[in-house]
């Protein structure tokens, strides 16, 4: 029971980060009802990821399909699409939305920037993963085709986002943007 306990708390850590990453954001003055949703949705996001990527399964991992490798007991997997399954679309699916915030955000980024800001949501979930595995052992994989597909969904969130707002849908998104 110590143990289950024990693994939840990198879940905890990383929310308490999140919550005071954003007490500074939810205190801006002056932002318009449309931007507060935008910020507040954008909290609920990140809570949802940070919960679907870092609580622990509490299942025994089953026999992989991919070839794993091992660091300290913590299984990870360095070859990217040895086997495509639907793992590849959720996980498009789950940064999908952080592009559109991330356009919401900052709407002006040039497409190298996006580029490179994709990379950092599948680097920091693999690393907090890896980190939380190996300290508590929440039987998560480390996989290279996480960070891939990551950052194939921003970078499609933010793209089409972008493509929405060159278009007469602009008003309905520009009040949503913060800057």
């Amino acid at each position: 029971n110590l143990m289950l306990q024990t693994r939840w708390l990198t879940f905890g850590v990383a929310w308490l980060i999140l919550l005071a990453g954003y007490y500074r954001l939810l205190a801006v003055p002056n932002r318009t009802p449309a931007q507060r949703v935008t910020v507040f949705t954008s909290l609920g996001y990140l809570m949802v990821v940070v919960w679907l990527v870092l609580a622990p399964v509490g299942l025994v991992l089953p026999d992989s399909y991919k070839a794993l490798s091992y660091f300290y007991m913590v299984p990870y997997n360095l070859h990217p699409f040895v086997h495509v399954d639907p793992e590849f679309l959720a996980n498009i699916l789950l940064t999908g939305p952080l592009g559109v915030y991330c356009y919401l955000w900052r709407p002006h980024w040039s497409w190298w920037q996006v580029a490179l800001a994709g990379l950092v949501p599948g680097l920091v979930i693999e690393s907090a993963q890896f980190a939380s595995d190996w300290l508590v052992h929440t039987l998560r994989v480390v996989d290279i085709d996480d960070v891939i597909t990551n950052w194939a969904g921003l970078v499609l969130g933010y793209a089409v986002v972008w493509g929405l707002d060159h278009t007469p849908l602009r008003t309905l998104i520009k009040p949503f943007r913060l800057r």
